[in-house]
């Protein structure tokens, strides 16, 4: 990876790192206490019925959740394991990049934000899909955090085609971003060997307006 992929997946990947780790502590925790009240059931059981129904379903009802967290953290861990594979550029599917960027950064996304998303078909675009489903994760955090900052502020992210192009437009109207500008040289760096190309804007107030435009195979 050249250095400008190194930081977009680095960012990302230690924000999903902080994210699981406390979760993954609490799934340890609760799987002890699991063991060990297994434990205690079997040194004080006798009979040929050792388990009460209501310890069974106590017991039962601590593994689904457990089960549970472990599910998620795996979904988790496998889509930043998609988006890591340094594939070389070639031709994929747009919109289906996009949806893995937006699972990426699903966890500054959530109650506050007005959300809209229309990620509609395109031709195949040529690139990167894991490095650009880290870059719109990216850019999508900063979107949601100057989103976040404004109380009924929306976010919206969308895919279209325009000729030979197709585009992803990431805007939001909420305080704005001091890292946009950074965030779109960054991204400009990941683009330009792909001939993809990136505008980037935003003002205090008004909020961050991000568009990416990749070739299209039409």
């Amino acid at each position: 990876m050249s250095s400008g992929k190194h930081e977009v997946a680095g960012e990302v990947a230690i924000e999903i790192t902080r994210e699981l780790a406390d979760p993954v502590r609490a799934l340890r925790d609760r799987l002890g206490l699991v063991v060990d009240q297994l434990e205690r059931h079997v040194a004080t059981s006798t009979g040929p019925t050792p388990y009460s129904w209501r310890s069974l379903q106590t017991l039962r009802q601590d593994l689904a959740a457990a089960y549970l967290e472990v599910t998620t953290l795996a979904r988790r861990l496998d889509e930043l394991d998609r988006a890591l594979d340094d594939d070389p550029p070639g031709w994929f599917d747009l919109a289906t990049a996009v949806d893995l960027g937006l699972r990426l950064a699903n966890h500054h996304l959530g109650a506050g934000i007005e959300l809209l998303i229309d990620l509609a078909s395109v031709p195949a675009v040529r690139g990167t899909p894991g490095i650009l489903s880290l870059l719109v994760a990216q850019l999508v955090s900063a979107c949601a955090r100057s989103a976040r900052e404004l109380p009924g502020s929306a976010l919206s992210v969308r895919v279209i085609s325009d000729g030979p192009w197709a585009a992803v437009l990431i805007v939001d109207n909420g305080a704005g971003s001091q890292r946009a500008l950074d965030l779109g040289d960054l991204a400009r760096e990941v683009l330009e060997p792909w001939g993809a190309t990136i505008e980037a804007a935003s003002e205090a107030g008004q909020g961050c307006a991000f568009e990416l435009r990749l070739m299209t195979s039409a």
